[in-house]
């Protein structure tokens, strides 16, 4: 699911939708959060590059916000399910609650 590409695969359309479902409701919550209007060159790059975002009309700051929390939490869980906390002695739900609170904090 989270491995290397495979050349010419395309997920089947129940996949990819129920994933643009769940990034659609990310873009809405980070939308909801005010700007201050100030934009990075991630946000200028992104307004030229919304395809991943479907059709939803949020503006580059709310899409940032949207990508810094599904690649953090996509990062946390990938590593956790592929053992990389074992033998840590670190309790990866605390990691993930506070990868959440600092991710809504932006």
């Amino acid at each position: 699911m989270y491995g290397t590409p495979v050349p010419g695969y395309h997920a089947p359309d129940e996949i990819t939708g129920i994933a643009a479902e769940i990034m659609a409701v990310l873009l809405d919550a980070s939308a909801a959060v005010p700007s201050d209007g100030m934009a990075t060159p991630l946000e200028a790059h992104l307004a030229d590059h919304r395809q991943w975002a479907g059709e939803h009309p949020a503006p580059p700051a709310a899409m940032r916000r949207a990508l810094a929390f599904w690649t953090r939490l996509h990062g946390v869980l990938s590593l956790e399910l592929a053992g990389h906390f074992d033998g840590m002695g670190i309790d990866p739900a605390q990691l993930f609650a506070a990868e959440v609170d600092e991710v809504l904090a932006l």
